[in-house]
């Protein structure tokens, strides 16, 4: 199947949305929108008319949707929120085309950078009609870090549970993750109980739409909780620093006031948005990192270059 870009998507459950919203069945809401392959669309179409709902059918559909972005929508579904859920999906996805183009323009002058000190450094090599000796040195400066690159591109596609545990570890990235896990977290609670779904089963699907380490403690710890005949409330003051951060007290104030679904909501939205911003700091932060590492390689080979110039010079003065 032919790749989806994150615009396309966007464009797609939009339109989806939209469809929708005006009363469309599900079949004939794909049926109309565009962007998506034809063979994509055309499975999609087949499987709402087997009888399958909107989880199945685009888990199965081979789109590039996340667990989070799939469980966003199997719960929507169930509470009659799926057209504004899919809303807030496409536009989380236009963000991270324009973070992705930001970070290729950000990291286009660090790279020609490299190839440039790369050449210039094997020029030498060339001058004096060394050809093969030019090629050698000059790919061995830019063959390792284009393989590298190509492994963690290919690690991070075929192991995408790897990658997401090494972005949570990274300093910004960390952040970021935290902050989409949580907003991911909130979306999918709200939308269990809307649905009506009880505690326990709301917050097993969240747990596993966020999938982080951390909040499958801290579910864990809620459902034995509130299956014991405790509050889910006490099961996150327990926890501690598995809660992100203030979600404690909006729980807390949900379940007094009896507007638990509202705060959660708001919450995810609060947490999205700091996803966001971690993730914008971070594509500005990296690709500038990596200009200074390359700036300390090419000081480091001209210090060495003169270095080695006045050397020589000495011994034909000797």
């Amino acid at each position: 199947m032919a790749a989806v870009s994150d615009k396309r998507l966007a464009e797609w459950l939009e339109q989806v949305a939209d469809g929708l919203d005006a009363g469309m069945q599900a079949s004939n809401a794909v049926a109309l929108a565009e962007s998506l392959p034809s063979a994509a669309s055309e499975n999609l179409e087949a499987a709402f008319r087997n009888g399958d709902g909107w989880g199945d059918s685009l888990e199965y559909s081979q789109l590039p949707f996340s667990f989070a972005e799939l469980s966003i929508m199997r719960a929507s579904e169930l509470s009659g929120r799926l057209p504004s859920a899919m809303r807030r999906i496409a536009a989380s996805r236009r963000e991270m085309g324009k973070v992705k183009r930001r970070m290729l323009l950000a990291l286009a002058y660090p790279v020609f950078i490299l190839h440039f000190a790369a050449v210039a450094f094997a020029i030498p090599y060339l001058v004096n009609g060394d050809a093969a000796a030019f090629l050698v040195a000059s790919g061995m400066v830019v063959v390792p870090i284009w393989l590298i690159a190509l492994f963690m591109f290919a690690g991070a596609k075929l192991f995408p549970g790897a990658a997401k545990a090494v972005s949570r570890s990274l300093p910004v990235f960390s952040r970021y993750r935290r902050n989409w896990d949580a907003g991911t977290l909130c979306e999918v609670l709200a939308s269990g109980f809307a649905a009506g779904m009880d505690v326990t089963r709301s917050w097993e699907i969240a747990a596993n739409g966020a999938d982080s380490p951390r909040l499958y403690r801290l579910a864990n710890s809620v459902v034995e909780s509130v299956s014991a005949g405790g509050k889910a409330s006490e099961a996150i003051a327990a926890a501690g620093k598995l809660a992100p951060k203030g979600f404690l007290q909006l729980y807390k104030s949900g379940e007094e006031t009896g507007n638990l679904e509202e705060n959660l909501e708001a919450a995810a939205k609060r947490y999205f948005t700091d996803a966001k911003n971690q993730l914008f700091l971070a594509s500005m932060l990296y690709p500038k990192l990596l200009l200074v590492g390359i700036f300390g390689y090419v000081g480091y080979r001209i210090v060495s270059w003169v270095s080695d110039y006045f050397e020589e010079l000495s011994k034909i003065n000797v």
